[in-house]
């Protein structure tokens, strides 16, 4: 009785996914030489061939909440100086005179830019792999805007860790290749490319995922795309 309530806690030890928590610095963070960590990384083993990986910006917050203190103090400014001009300015002072016109084209297009920044702000990556399924990338931005990106297990090459020169600067990239008729499409699909996670992040994440993808056998990655390029071809 006893060694089966042992094999049964083995069991779902087995089952339940390992999760490992771990922080990064960001390529900005690093730079301005921040005390504090700014990305977290969490991995959850989930058995077999099956990882889901998540990175979070934990300044997101603080990051939204100057962004838009920054847009608020902009109107304000806009609202006072035409408030001015309007009230000390003659009657008949139209929209297309140049201290009307010039200072409202400016603070359209620097309200237009800074909601841009913001929308765009990144919350979180997450990244979703099974060898049986595909790999699913997702990008939660400001007040919850997601985009997701689902690429096919026989479509995926294989993953690298790539250096580029971008302004006169060395970084590096997570990028998947792909295969097939999704090569045609999106060759190279960067990961966690968003938030700019220094090197040493980068390095952990495709150790990880590259882990994953030599676990499985060649023989087999080959025998998964030939099987979706029959499916193609028939389709």
């Amino acid at each position: 009785m006893a060694k089966q309530m042992k094999m049964q806690r083995l069991l779902v030890l087995e089952m339940e996914p390992q999760v490992t928590i771990h922080r990064y610095y960001s390529r900005q963070a690093k730079y301005s030489g921040s005390a504090d960590a700014d990305l977290e990384l969490c991995i959850k083993h989930c058995g077999g061939d099956v990882v889901r990986i998540e990175l979070v910006n934990r300044l997101h917050g603080i990051q939204l909440q100057r962004k838009i203190r920054r847009l608020l103090l902009l109107v304000f400014l806009a609202i006072a100086y035409f408030a001015g001009v309007c009230g000390f300015g003659s009657r008949n002072l139209g929209m297309l005179q140049p201290r009307i016109l010039y200072p409202l084209v400016t603070c359209v297009s620097v309200a237009v830019l800074m909601i841009r920044a913001t929308l765009n702000l990144v919350q979180a990556e997450r990244l979703f792999y099974s060898w049986d399924m595909a790999l699913q990338t997702e990008t939660v931005r400001s007040f919850g805007r997601e985009s997701v990106l689902c690429i096919q297990r026989g479509h995926i090459q294989d993953i690298v860790l790539n250096e580029v020169i971008e302004d006169l600067d060395v970084k590096y990239m997570l990028i998947l290749r792909t295969k097939g008729s999704q090569f045609k499409t999106r060759p190279i699909v960067p990961l966690f490319n968003s938030q700019s996670p220094s090197f040493e992040c980068l390095q952990h994440l495709y150790r990880v995922l590259h882990g994953y993808w030599l676990n499985t056998a060649k023989d087999r990655s080959e025998q998964s795309y030939s099987k979706d390029k029959q499916y193609l071809v028939k389709s």
